[in-house]
């Protein structure tokens, strides 16, 4: 794509709230999202986009069509400084416009067209490679996808394909029994009693590596509030006898599920209880009734051996012409200037790390008291320590 300013005439621009939507624009939207598998995650649905909008005021969602229909949906959060932010950051593991094939659109067409100064994401994705000249990296999420096959025979084709992993993953199953504990799967909504559970041990767990602390931050405290709400909450829990074990939690959109939370009781570490949970909800997928179950990019060291497909994720800081591009545009520069353009560079992370505080914490005192964790405990990192990654923007 080039850096061309967009024909306006060819285009009809719809900038609205999630809650505005129309059945008929969440059918076209859904419609959109066929055109790719990549597509087909909770996280770019308009049920999620709805489902944040009802407690963030600042989610938007452009609908821009041509004579041949809707070409592109853009969900966003429109930022007072005119920077658009992935919709339900920082809980965005794939973000970015849905597009057409065909759409002669570039990101930064997108974002002017919307109305923004500038996007920034490190989640981007790009089915049909429309932003190749606007994005940076390439990661590859991992996604486990049945395609109708049961799920002890996909189980059976991972452990064929890494027969020594599964051995031990069968060695702790019979230590556990052994020891006089029977594991037994839950899953549904997620009541008030696992999520305290769940909720208390991830913040241990964060606040301990020095991470930015997702779930008492105001922020992202209140997206995951609203995602329990929602019928689209959904946690699969292991359970040993009825003691809590490890647990998913995130958000799902008919047979595919996207966890955010992944959480276990140190007690149990000795068991790999994250790999025991991962293995028993595949092994049960039908009763779960999913088809994907997306446990998104990082800790490969794991998820590889469960997993069969992914999506390739970019980053990408785009501006456009005006007086707020201008200003995003110097505000990057300086970052630049200063070594954040350097992947993995102390001062990347640094970015990485006050962009994630930004949207996690809603003053500025919280922020800055979140950096200074950050230096005492591990230096700097927006990487959250559950695996599941989360966008640090």
């Amino acid at each position: 794509m080039t850096g061309r300013e967009p024909d306006e005439s060819t285009w009809r621009v719809r900038v609205m709230s999630p809650s505005d939507l129309s059945p008929a624009d969440i059918a076209a939207w859904n419609a959109l999202r066929a055109g790719h598998p990549d597509y087909d995650t909770p996280l770019l649905s308009p049920e999620f986009a709805k489902a944040i909008g009802g407690v963030r005021r600042d989610a938007r969602v452009s609908l821009i069509e041509d004579a041949q229909g809707l070409a592109a949906v853009f969900a966003f959060h429109a930022r007072p400084d005119g920077l658009a932010r992935p919709i339900g950051v920082p809980f965005c593991d794939y973000s970015g416009p849905v597009v057409r094939a065909d759409a002669a659109l570039s990101l930064k067409d997108i974002v002017r067209l919307s109305g923004m100064g500038g996007y920034r994401t490190y989640s981007l994705l790009d089915p049909f490679h429309k932003f190749a000249a606007e994005r940076t990296g390439g990661v590859t999420s991992h996604l486990v996808r049945l395609e109708g096959m049961p799920g002890d025979k996909y189980i059976e084709q991972r452990r064929a394909a890494h027969p020594k992993r599964f051995k031990n993953f069968r060695r702790l199953q019979s230590l556990m029994k052994r020891d006089g504990y029977e594991l037994r799967l839950s899953w549904g909504p997620l009541d008030d009693k696992l999520r305290d559970a769940l909720y208390g041990f991830k913040s241990q767990q964060y606040r301990a590596s020095g991470l930015v602390d997702l779930i008492s931050a105001p922020m992202s405290r209140a997206l995951l509030d609203a995602i329990q709400a929602h019928p689209g909450g959904f946690q699969a829990s292991l359970w040993a006898n009825d003691q809590f074990v490890s647990a998913d939690f995130g958000f799902r959109e008919g047979a595919a599920f996207h966890p955010w939370i992944a959480v276990y009781d140190p007690a149990f570490s000795a068991y790999s209880p994250g790999n025991l949970l991962q293995k028993q909800v595949i092994r049960e997928i039908e009763s779960l009734r999913l088809e994907c179950y997306d446990l998104a990019e990082g800790h490969d060291h794991y998820k590889k051996y469960f997993t069969n497909s992914g999506r390739t994720m970019y980053g990408a800081d785009v501006t456009v012409p005006g007086r707020r591009g201008w200003l995003l545009s110097a505000q990057s520069a300086l970052w630049k200037l200063s070594g954040a353009g350097r992947e993995g560079s102390a001062t990347s992370r640094l970015k990485r790390r006050v962009d994630q505080a930004a949207v996690c914490h809603d003053r500025f005192s919280d922020r800055l008291a979140d950096l200074v964790t950050a230096l005492r405990e591990r230096g700097v990192s927006a990487t959250p320590a559950s695996g599941h990654a989360t966008e640090a923007d």
